[in-house]
């Protein structure tokens, strides 16, 4: 004889079951349509901002050289800076479940990786010297964008990484971009020369994807919108502070007494 108790329970198990299943469904597909629509929304903010001032002077040959040697020894810099936040980046969640998670890690930690080999290419192109290099004082407003991504590779939570990569590498190429084809218009520099440069041109394959999912996992676990919208606004601030470090006298930190 079947026990009509357990089918019972059975059955109305196997509805919970599915009706969860369901539900589990639709908050993924709802969480990602949030992040894509966050992340129009960050694009649509900061990535239609007027170009620095040190871009439009080099765009018409007008930027002193030196200020042009200061702006590649300061990337060199947050280069070494921004390759061991990646690295600890992927240190804190190359753990995490999900291919996505780990894959943007990597790639950014290997991106620093390659960007370090193609850097030395482009000083030695703007005929800086290892004494210029050994010599120079950065400057402090410059390096506020490295400290930013060395606290959010810290305490910043993986969706709000993401965000701010997301948005800030489509900002930096933009200018970076104008800047490669100055220099090979008045400097003359080949692409193996200007290869730094040019790798923020477009995203990284699968970059956008990766970050998309990893901003709508974060979202689901209840990280607010908000707080993703504070790390992008100020990743992009310190980014402002770079460019306009340049605008100021040849080294405003130096010490005139």
């Amino acid at each position: 004889m079947v026990n009509m108790q357990l089918v019972g329970i059975g059955f109305f198990g196997l509805i919970i079951l599915l009706t969860a299943t369901q539900g589990a469904t639709a908050d993924v597909a709802t969480n990602q349509q949030a992040a894509k629509t966050l992340i129009q929304r960050l694009e649509q903010q900061y990535l239609n901002n007027a170009s620095p001032a040190f871009v439009q002077q080099l765009e018409k040959n007008t930027l002193p050289d030196s200020k042009l040697q200061a702006f590649a020894m300061e990337q060199r810099l947050i280069n070494l800076s921004d390759l061991r936040s990646s690295a600890l980046s992927l240190h804190r969640f190359g753990g995490i479940p999900g291919k996505n998670t780990r894959a943007f890690f990597i790639g950014i930690t290997i991106a620093e990786i390659q960007a370090s080999k193609q850097m030395p290419i482009l000083l030695q192109a703007l005929g800086i010297s290892p004494e210029q290099i050994a010599q120079y004082q950065p400057l402090a407003s410059a390096q506020a964008y490295p400290a930013y991504t060395a606290w959010l590779a810290n305490y910043a939570q993986p969706a709000e990484i993401a965000a701010a990569l997301l948005i800030n590498f489509q900002s930096f190429g933009k200018n970076t971009t104008r800047v490669a084809k100055a220099l090979r218009q008045y400097k003359k520099l080949s692409n193996k020369q200007l290869s730094y440069l040019m790798a923020f041109t477009q995203l990284p394959n699968g970059f956008r994807q990766q970050a998309t999912e990893i901003i709508a996992k974060g979202l689901a676990s209840g990280i607010r919108e908000s707080d993703i919208e504070i790390r992008v606004r100020l990743i992009q601030a310190y980014e402002r502070e770079f460019w306009q470090a340049f605008e100021t006298s040849e080294n405003p930190d130096q010490d005139t007494n």
